[in-house]
């Protein structure tokens, strides 16, 4: 993994935040994790942040996951995409999947809760 590596996780859960933050820290060694509690926190931090990989909730106050991504990709928001985007959510909804597969911005769809194996699986460290 290459050093000053970051991952930002955007959910307003502080539980999962606390339990995604070890479990990445035990996976992925030297890495740097940012986060949020809504979208449009995320916004705000975004470019200072310089994240390598986003971890996005779906369903949160102020401003949810689905809103996030559609300002993400709203003409001259100034932002360098060039970072994979991946759902984090504990929704059932299968139009949620359908939507996460479908958007152009995000890589996959992960079931919470962000387990080793599953950090593993998306290769992002």
């Amino acid at each position: 993994m290459q050093k000053g590596r970051r991952i930002f996780l955007i959910d307003d859960d502080e539980i999962f935040l606390m339990i995604s933050t070890v479990n990445l820290k035990t996976v992925c060694s030297d890495v740097e994790i940012l986060t949020a509690t809504n979208g449009q926190e995320g916004l705000l931090q975004l470019n200072s942040a310089q994240p390598n990989v986003i971890l996005l909730d779906v369903n949160m106050p102020v401003m949810g996951g689905w809103e996030f991504l559609e300002k993400l990709s709203d003409v001259g928001i100034g932002v360098n995409l060039d970072f994979p985007i991946y759902i984090t959510t504990s929704s059932v909804d299968p139009e949620d999947k359908r939507r996460a597969q479908l958007h152009p911005l995000v890589k996959g769809f992960i079931e919470k809760p962000l387990t080793a194996e599953k950090i593993r699986e998306m290769e992002i460290c």
